[in-house]
């Protein structure tokens, strides 16, 4: 009989499963703690591997860079001021214990999220406006810091794999806002698109699926992923218009979201019915034709719940068909690395 985890992975290699996977209920997930990066639960004034001060308090949606926090104040010297972090050192068996204690690998897939992409780091590390305007003006001093920064990327990924043994890495890495991106294709496709290749490779070159987060305005770059040879792509924000990229690209890409999280989810004061109404609507419109995972990045854990009803409804005939029994519903939500406050 088909488990739930040869069904999800049907869609990450862009075919139509039995009935429609979620990452909610059909995977294992972290962000690996072993990492010395970033902020370690609450706190002020954090200081990680990299000199970069974090501050994450009770309410804060995430970490935050320290306000005021220039780690690097001249790209073209940055060789001077910082020494990349030494990740040999790092825990790996002890965050590994920890992380994958209760990992089910017979029956859900397991993914390690990697936080701060190639420019996500950039720009912690120099402030916002100062990261774009080295894509213009310091192009050979950037691109020296990116394959520094590649180097150290890709070793972490081995060391994912000889310690977590996961399905898939999540690597995050935003290249737009609301309405466009950050900086001209032609300028990503020079600094970020060989960069990324290398690291796309390195997670296939392991046996692991790449699946890359990008938030905001990223439609113009699909084909580009495509071409590096991503294996899927969140969230999948509306102004991306989803569901016409998932008819067109969905032989070449599984699409993981694509949900209105910032106009209904994740809306203060939504109902719990206005959740099921959007999430019904979107599993009604993106689970045809597979290539798809049903995953609304849940800032609020009892997202969760919402997300469970609509999708035990939905699959209940499609299961019945193949004679497969699900685990019990969820009866309490459960907080996870996407979540606010998971890290308290």
């Amino acid at each position: 009989m088909i488990t739930a985890r040869e069904n999800i992975l049907m869609a990450y290699h862009h075919e139509e499963p039995y009935w429609v996977p979620s990452q909610y209920l059909d995977q294992n997930t972290c962000v690996y703690t072993a990492s010395q990066e970033g902020a370690h639960g609450y706190g002020v004034n954090q200081i990680d591997c990299f000199g970069v001060s974090w501050d994450f308090l009770p309410g804060m949606e995430g970490q935050m860079v320290t306000k005021g926090t220039k780690r690097i104040e001249d790209l073209s010297e940055w060789r001077d001021v910082l020494t990349m972090p030494d990740v040999e050192k790092w825990d790996w068996e002890g965050g590994a214990a920890r992380d994958t204690a209760h990992w089910d690998r017979k029956n859900k897939i397991s993914s390690v999220i990697i936080i701060n992409g190639l420019f996500e780091q950039l720009h912690t590390l120099t402030g916002f406006e100062d990261a774009l305007c080295y894509l213009l003006t310091e192009q050979e001093a950037l691109e020296d810091f990116l394959d520094a920064l590649t180097d150290l990327r890709i070793r972490q990924i081995q060391l994912i794999k000889k310690y977590y043994n996961p399905d898939k890495i999540q690597f995050h890495d935003d290249y737009g806002e609301a309405r466009n991106l950050f900086m001209s294709i032609d300028l990503w496709r020079q600094l970020f698109k060989p960069r990324l290749k290398r690291i796309v490779d390195a997670v296939h070159g392991e046996g692991m699926l790449y699946e890359h987060h990008s938030c905001g305005y990223i439609a113009p770059l699909i084909e580009d992923f495509i071409d590096l040879k991503f294996d899927a792509l969140n969230p999948l924000q509306l102004q991306n218009d989803p569901y016409a990229l998932k008819c067109k690209y969905r032989k070449d890409l599984c699409f993981v979201g694509g949900f209105d999280n910032q106009g209904v989810l994740d809306r203060p004061g939504v109902t719990y019915e206005e959740r099921v109404e959007e999430i019904r609507k979107r599993v009604q419109l993106m689970a045809p034709g597979g290539s798809w995972v049903a995953h609304p990045v849940m800032l609020d854990q009892t997202i969760g719940l919402a997300l469970a009803d609509v999708l035990y409804e939905y699959n209940q005939p499609l299961w019945d068909k193949v004679g497969y029994v699900p685990p019990a519903k969820p009866a309490a939500a459960g907080v996870s690395v996407y979540t606010t406050g998971h890290e308290s």
